[in-house]
């Protein structure tokens, strides 16, 4: 949980409408409230921007989103509660303090700057995420009900290469003389996709340690079965079966992993193991990992009902600690 994605709409749309042209020029139209929002960032007027652009909700509205989202997701905390509490006093200030910071400084200079090294999460995923490179490529027509509106904004990201699009939510202002946005949504969408296209540049950067690793540990077989959980009934446990061949020119003293289990929702659902080798000769054999299923996890759940077919499980190695202390250690996120 601590290590979520946060998707920063409202950075998005300066940025975009920042370097946005065009559309009607008569100051009653949504499409011209954008125009004069972009003025705003021209001029370097953050008072104005924020008159016209509800800063606060919007990323207030987008933290909660995502705490929705990576509930349903999360499968390594037992406790909703757990969840919820790590979500409300480390992820969301941290996003919150960030995302306003961004949006001011970009607002306010035309650019944003961070820490080096960065130093929270939400820093670090702004960081990979190139913001910067994300750019306009149109806008569909608004359409207007009474006294709101709705437009939608096409965005690609050229350096990571993926597009997106969000949907703007507009209000008249208390005075009926111009247009406020209030909401943006089509994070998750943007957020799916940045999150393929870091895990496309992490699978490059980290494929010669795993080939040297998928020589020491080479994976044969994997088996699933679904046994009983807690005495209460409440739970149950995923038990899988791995057989693997593990060679090593060197003793070894550990290796960490995780059993994927792909549920077809590109959610993350995985069981993280630990093998001390202290206790286990090299050459052909099997491990067995359990993996408790939570009631309260939407991938856990669709497991227990449905069951696990082989297709659906695959292994990644994280590290291999050798007896000397040295590793092979798989990166986790891009260097800063």
């Amino acid at each position: 949980m601590n290590k979520i994605l946060l998707v920063i709409p409202v950075l998005l749309i300066a940025i975009a409408i920042g370097g946005f042209i065009g559309y009607s020029q008569t100051m009653k139209t949504p499409n011209s409230a954008l125009k004069i929002i972009r003025k705003t960032i021209n001029d370097r007027n953050l008072d104005e921007f924020n008159r016209l652009v509800d800063v606060d909700k919007i990323l207030n509205e987008a933290a909660d989103e995502i705490l929705a989202e990576k509930m349903n997701e999360d499968t390594t905390a037992y406790s909703m509660k757990e969840v919820a509490d790590i979500y409300n006093n480390e992820v969301k200030p941290d996003f919150l303090n960030t995302t306003k910071k961004a949006v001011d400084e970009y607002v306010s200079t035309g650019k944003f700057t961070l820490p080096n090294p960065v130093q929270t999460n939400a820093q670090r995923w702004l960081k990979h995420s190139e913001m910067n490179s994300c750019i306009i490529e149109s806008m569909s027509k608004t359409i207007i009900t009474g006294d709101t509106a709705t437009a939608k904004v096409y965005f690609k990201n050229e350096k990571l290469k993926f597009a997106f699009e969000l949907e703007l939510s507009l209000e008249k202002t208390a005075d009926k003389k111009n247009w406020k946005i209030v909401g943006v949504k089509g994070f998750e969408d943007f957020n799916k996709a940045l999150k393929r296209s870091l895990a496309k540049k992490l699978d490059s950067l980290n494929a010669p340690i795993r080939r040297q690793m998928d020589e020491i540990i080479n994976i044969k077989e994997l088996n699933a079965s679904i046994g009983e959980g807690d005495e209460y009934g409440f739970s149950q446990t995923l038990k899988i079966a791995m057989k693997a061949d593990v060679k090593s020119s060197k003793p070894l003293s550990k290796i960490l992993g995780r059993i994927m289990i792909d549920d077809g929702q590109d959610r993350d659902n995985f069981a993280p193991f630990t093998i001390d080798m202290a206790y286990h000769p090299q050459g052909l054999q099997t491990f067995n990992i359990n993996k408790v299923l939570n009631p309260f996890v939407r991938g856990d759940v669709n497991i227990m009902k449905h069951g696990m077919r082989r297709s659906q499980l695959h292994t990644e190695i994280d590290e291999i600690i050798f007896l000397d202390g040295s590793n092979l250690k798989a990166m986790t996120q891009l260097p800063d």
